[in-house]
């Protein structure tokens, strides 16, 4: 594999979990998310964070609005979830236990 197309697959992978992380922050609370959460999630620009929003809603039309009020986007009522629990669930976990190793290593 070339050095150019290892960091192709390596970008799709990680679009993927922020596609998954954003279905996943759907899921809870109170169903919104907008761009500085990816930005403070994953460490990516804010053109990032749109283009990955832009492609979850293209996805997914059904399962997510735009609320201009609050400049988020919100869970449509009866939207259901792109993907499973577990995959949401393990996605989620990385992301928390890999922002809990990056303070702990910025403390030391």
């Amino acid at each position: 594999m070339t050095k150019a197309r290892a960091i192709t697959a390596r970008n799709s992978v990680a679009q993927q979990m922020r596609q998954v992380w954003i279905d996943a922050k759907l899921c809870i609370g109170d169903g919104t998310i907008n761009r500085s959460d990816l930005v403070v999630a994953f460490d990516i620009s804010i053109q990032q964070a749109s283009h990955d929003l832009t492609a979850y809603r293209a996805s997914n039309p059904k399962a997510v609005d735009y609320d201009l009020s609050t400049k988020c986007y919100r869970r449509h009522k009866g939207g259901k979830p792109a993907y499973p629990q577990h995959l949401r669930l393990s996605v989620t976990n990385a992301v928390r236990a890999l922002r809990i190793f990056n303070e702990m290593e910025e403390s030391v």
